[in-house]
């Protein structure tokens, strides 16, 4: 047999991490429960998708989009898993690239989400511009339009 790098004479203790369960539950790892949070672009695509993930999460969403509504067929589907699990789904038109506006909207949710013992702790950016310009013919304003949405 080969000689062992460990001394024969020593005892090995096991790391705390393993003496005691460290391991949480998956769903507790991931929750979102008692807090509320906000996706720019979320009125559509990518944003209402994750809207949905975060109710799943335990979550209220604040969903926020230049769009004047929500897609309709996306939202009642958020509506439903919302309601279903006792959580708040909430649409506000805005452009975000309006500070001020954005501003006001984001006390508001703030404000409401206090009310409701659930406070306001996250935000998922999903806003985004869609041009059908060759890059090299995209004028700068849209440039720097695209970048303040992000």
């Amino acid at each position: 047999m080969a000689p062992s790098a460990v001394p024969e004479n020593t005892t090995t203790v096991a790391p705390e991490s393993i003496q005691k369960s460290a391991v949480a539950r998956t769903g507790d790892l991931f929750s979102l429960g008692n807090r509320t949070v906000v996706i720019t672009g979320g009125g559509r695509g990518l944003g209402i998708v994750l809207a949905a993930a975060v109710i799943e999460a335990g979550g209220d969403v604040a969903c926020l989009d230049l769009l004047p509504t929500p897609s309709e067929e996306e939202w009642a589907t958020v509506q439903k898993l919302a309601s279903a699990r006792g959580l708040q789904a909430t649409y506000t038109q805005c452009d975000i690239t309006n500070e001020e506006v954005t501003k006001d909207v984001l006390e508001k949710i703030a404000a409401e989400g206090l009310k409701r013992n659930m406070p306001l702790r996250g935000a998922i950016t999903c806003a985004g511009i869609q041009q059908m310009v060759p890059a090299l013919d995209y004028p700068i304003d849209g440039w720097r339009k695209m970048l303040d949405v992000k």
